[in-house]
Order: C-alpha cells, then structure tokens, then sequence
C-alpha cells in the first residue's frame, strides 16, 4: 500500500518531534556545572547607621542535582567606608573613640542550594550556607598620644577585618539557547566583631548575571 508524500512527511515529523523538542531545549538544568559572572550592589550600614549602596562584581559556580546543590562564589564590593572603635581599650575615658577608615570588601560565599519543583526553563532556588569576607583596606585615623595607641589600633584591625557570617539566599535561573540568565538577593547576619560593622542587624546583597553550562555534573 503506498502512501501519499504529505502523510510521510507527517509521520517523519511526528517520530523526529520528541528529539527536535530535546534539542531545543539544550543542556538541562539538573546534574549540571554551571559557571557565572555577575553585577550588582551591596548593602551596608555607615558610620551613621543609614544603609548604602555599592557596586559589586564576582564570579560564581552551580553545581546542580535534581532538587539540591552547591553553590560557590566571590566577589569584591567597592565602596569607601568608615567606621569607630575606642581610641584607646587600655583606658576607656581617653575621650571616646577612633575613626577607621575602610576601602572595599572581598567576600567568599558557600551555600547548600535547594531547587523546589520541577520546571523547563525557570528554576527558582534558596540557598543557606556561610560568607567570609575581608576588608580590602583598614586604616586608623589619628592622633596617638603614645605607642601603645597605635599599636592597639593595629591589633583591632588586624582582629576584626575577617569575618564569618550565615548565609540567605534566594534568586532564580532562566535558560535560554545559549547561556543563563539569573538574579538573586542574599543576606547575611552583621556580626559585631567585624570592622564593617555599624549598628544595623543585617548587611544584604542583590546580584544579576550569567551563567553557563559547561557540561554534566555526573560522571558517565
């Protein structure tokens, strides 16, 4: 029985379909490495507890499985910041306190990643996970009246320029043919043994950028 030209062509069609479809879609997002740069601000609090904004820019890593992953990533913030301590611990009444001047933040994130539900082309996630993070430049104002002054001030830049902090993530992930294109915000505990701190509970990032699939996260 012979077959019209239009039908073959259809039933080609139908039968090719599901590997068109799957070409379409490209790599998938699961059992995936994905590496990324990024843009955007970081939030802080300044010498006078007002929060402000500046410029951010990093790299990042994804690591993907169906419904979880690891995330990675650093970044420098640019800003030029001051903040107080004492000018003096050895005797508190030495009239109040020192300016410090700050200049530009590094940081290091690491996260557990959690992907809800199943989706084709945007991928919601959260993220917890811990930041380290390093004051580029530290420098106290003076004057000192003695030795012991500057060294003290020396000692509580060297304490309080690294710090640790927990780690809140959320953001999303949408695949297009060739690259992915993400946004996410994070937050982080301000932590009072830090120099960058400044009286306000919580320093926050916001981040837009891309990403792209470098190939399987399984071995096969």
């Amino acid at each position: 029985m012979r077959m019209s030209r239009p039908l073959v062509i259809a039933i080609a069609a139908i039968v090719a379909l599901p590997a068109i479809s799957s070409a379409q879609k490209g790599r998938q997002f699961k059992n995936s490495w994905f590496w990324g740069v990024k843009g955007g601000g970081f939030a802080m609090a300044d010498s006078g507890q007002a929060y402000t904004q500046s410029p951010l820019a990093g790299v990042d890593w994804l690591i993907t499985r169906t419904h979880g992953g690891l995330y990675i990533s650093g970044v420098q913030s640019f800003f030029n910041q001051q903040t107080y301590t004492l000018r003096d611990r050895t005797a508190p009444l030495d009239s109040g306190f020192r300016v410090v001047d700050l200049k530009n933040l590094r940081k290091l994130d690491f996260a557990l990643m959690g992907f809800p539900g199943e989706h084709l082309r945007f991928h919601p996630y959260v993220g917890v996970g811990f930041e380290f993070a390093q004051i580029g430049d530290a420098s106290a104002r003076g004057p000192f009246a003695t030795i012991d002054q500057l060294n003290d001030a020396d000692a509580i830049i060297r304490d309080e320029r690294v710090g640790v902090s927990p780690l809140f993530m959320v953001g999303g992930q949408y695949r297009m043919r060739r690259f992915s294109v993400f946004g996410q915000a994070s937050a982080s505990p301000a932590q009072k043994n830090f120099l960058l701190y400044n009286g306000r509970p919580f320093n926050f990032s916001y981040e837009i950028g891309l990403r792209y699939n470098v190939g399987s996260a399984i071995d096969r």
